[in-house]
């Protein structure tokens, strides 16, 4: 009943802005344009946004990061307003200054260098198990910290005042290598105050606090143009002199995710109320079925790879079938890419494992792919597979397993299918394990009467067991009270990379750069998820990490790539590309680094003729039926 009245009142505000809008009224906010950004993100912690390719296209728009990079990977500045770099060799003394520029969080409160220093203490504490957490291992103390050797108190970054951050070093830098670091959304400033009260803030529009040019109004997924981004009036503006647009053209971006994605994109840039406008990815049997114009789509490589982890520590048939190397090289063999990839029309298939777009030398503008060797095949190669599988003493048919993905993305079970098909045309019993976010419902206790049933209470928190499965490829479920926990086989997931730069892609696959949990028993790191452990692969990695110069430093990473394609504890399927159409009528629309679309300076032309959809005669005639 809540949720209906809601949705009344959003429908009827959104007519009363369009007649209003149509008299060109004083009062008028902006335009509401409707839109289909990516599919549902059900928590927009921004540490949570790099093993699903579409994540970033919402968190980008929520938080601003200190540095952005461009479409071309270039480093440019954000919340940062100027930098300084000073190094005293007698002191040994290497410090980055950022000085902030002025803006505020969606509540008001001023954006600090606190909130930046919380982010990078809250990536190295050692709880965070995150892989990105390599990436600033260039910090004082920060390695040790992250090796549970020293306290996340003596992180080298400071904070001076309100607005400066300083960034202490172990060693001399190159500074323009580091702010490609500063562009990661893993750096997001973020507040403290918010995430210690609540750990699923990210998960609930009413605890997401954002500093980017929009804020989540509504995060129903359930409802027509129930998901609702609104500009943020604080992002940059100062409220007693500038215009509401300012800073952010649109007053709203409505997403509707209760109407099947192919029905909408028939009515795109429509006269039909409800039509949208943008589409941020275009469904899949729309791009099988050829049915629009390839010339309306812009089509852009995107910073990540489409990858099956491989648990090597599930046992399965009574061993650790997936810790053997000539298993994983067997199942990477039978997978024909060129077909996925056709499959998917917007994808390439993967010849080794970074993507397009990673550069290959912070100093020079060449991709690291473009340097790179070939390292598998297009297309299948089963007798080569089932060769390497009878070399290892594995009968295909005495394995059963099951391939992880998330229910929400039609094209990871597309894929997934593909893959099952030909694992189990070596004779392996493949399913696919479907997860499913559900929504938490708490029971509150009938203090009227007490001899009645609690009264169930839904919360608007979705867990989501696939993001469970991602962290160290285990989940539960609970049933009647019981909880069992699951072990996964296999997951599918977007390898998204967590910088412009090389290194950060390849190095978590090391153990000392893994990002993983500190074992406190034994004292030592746990190493990758998928349980891989290469004496010679960390080897490689450290060299990188300590080469004096950019031209060494690509070629350690370069030999890094062929020992993780030679042992293949990562399966890489297809380079992800980005595909985005939008109708005419809109423009002012941009990109970033990571195929995020910038729609600070969105323009819908004659946006005050648009309605979103006239559907509250609907709903009031399903209130009175109740």
């Amino acid at each position: 009943m809540t949720k209906r009245i809601v949705a009344l009142i959003l429908c009827v505000a959104t007519v009363l802005l369009c007649l209003v809008g149509c008299a060109k009224h004083e009062e008028d906010k902006g335009a509401y344009i409707r839109m289909y950004l990516t599919e549902p993100v059900y928590d927009v912690d921004p540490l949570q946004a790099f093993d699903n390719e579409a994540s970033l296209q919402l968190i980008s728009l929520l938080f601003e990061g200190l540095f952005y990079a461009d479409e071309n990977g270039k480093p440019k500045k954000a919340l940062v307003d100027k930098y300084d770099y000073e190094e005293n060799e007698e002191e040994a003394e290497y410090i980055l200054t950022l000085t902030l520029n002025e803006t505020k969080w969606s509540d008001g409160v001023t954006v600090t260098a606190n909130d930046a220093q919380f982010s990078f203490r809250r990536l190295l504490t050692p709880g965070s198990a995150h892989p990105a957490a390599s990436m600033l291992y260039d910090i004082k103390n920060a390695r040790s910290i992250a090796e549970g050797n020293d306290s996340i108190d003596h992180l080298g970054v400071t904070v001076v005042d309100n607005s400066t951050l300083e960034i202490a070093f172990e060693h001399p830098i190159d500074v323009d290598e580091f702010l490609l670091v500063l562009c990661s959304p893993a750096l997001y400033p973020l507040r403290d105050d918010i995430i210690d009260a609540n750990p699923d803030w990210g998960k609930k529009n009413t605890t997401i606090i954002t500093s980017g040019p929009f804020m989540v109004r509504s995060m129903d997924y359930t409802y027509q143009d129930g998901f609702i981004l609104e500009r943020n009036s604080y992002y940059y503006r100062d409220r007693t002199k500038d215009d509401l647009d300012k800073y952010v053209r649109p007053y709203r971006i409505v997403v509707d995710y209760s109407t099947d994605l192919s029905e909408q994109f028939a009515k795109l840039g429509s006269s039909e109320a409800g039509a949208l406008y943008y589409f941020g990815r275009i469904p899949l049997d729309v791009r099988q079925g050829g049915e629009f114009s390839l010339e309306d789509v812009e089509v852009t490589n995107a910073a990540s790879t489409h990858v099956y982890y491989l648990n090597e520590n599930a046992v399965i048939n009574g061993e650790k079938l997936f810790a053997k190397k000539e298993v994983r090289q067997a199942l990477s063999l039978a997978i024909d890419r060129q077909a996925i990839a056709e499959a998917m029309t917007y994808a390439i298939a993967a010849n080794g494992l970074v993507p397009y777009t990673l550069r290959n030398r912070p100093d020079k503008k060449a991709e690291f792919r473009e340097k790179a060797e070939s390292y598998i095949t297009a297309t299948a190669n089963f007798d080569q597979a089932k060769d390497l599988l009878s070399a290892a003493g594995v009968k295909a048919s005495s394995y059963a397993f099951s391939i992880t993905v998330a229910s929400y993305d039609e094209d990871h079970i597309a894929m997934a299918n593909l893959v099952k098909a030909a694992w189990s045309s070596l004779g392996f019993n493949v399913t696919l394990n479907i997860l499913t976010p559900f929504e938490i419902i708490e029971y509150v206790d009938n203090d009227k009467n007490p001899t009645t049933p609690d009264v169930a209470v839904a919360t608007g928190v979705f867990e989501n067991p696939y993001k469970d499965a991602i962290d160290d490829l285990v989940y539960t479920t609970e049933k009647d009270g019981v909880v069992t926990e699951h072990v996964v086989d296999v997951i599918a997931l977007d390898l998204v990379a967590y910088s412009p730069d090389a290194f950060s892609y390849l190095a978590p696959f090391a153990k000392a750069f893994s990002g993983n949990k500190f074992n406190t028993i034994d004292y030592t790191l746990t190493g990758h998820i998928t349980g891989y452990d290469s004496e010679t692969y960390n080897n490689k990695i450290e060299e990188a990490y300590v080469a004096e110069s950019f031209e060494d430093r690509a070629a350690r990473l370069h030999e890094a790539e062929a020992i993780l394609m030679d042992e293949m504890p990562v399966i890489p399927i297809v380079y992800n590309q980005n595909a985005t159409v939008k109708a005419k009528g809109l423009s002012k629309l941009d990109s970033s680094f990571y195929c995020a679309t910038i729609l600070t300076e969105a323009k819908l032309k004659n946006y005050w003729d648009v309605a979103l959809r006239d559907q509250f005669v609907v709903l009031e005639e399903e209130e009175e039926e109740e």
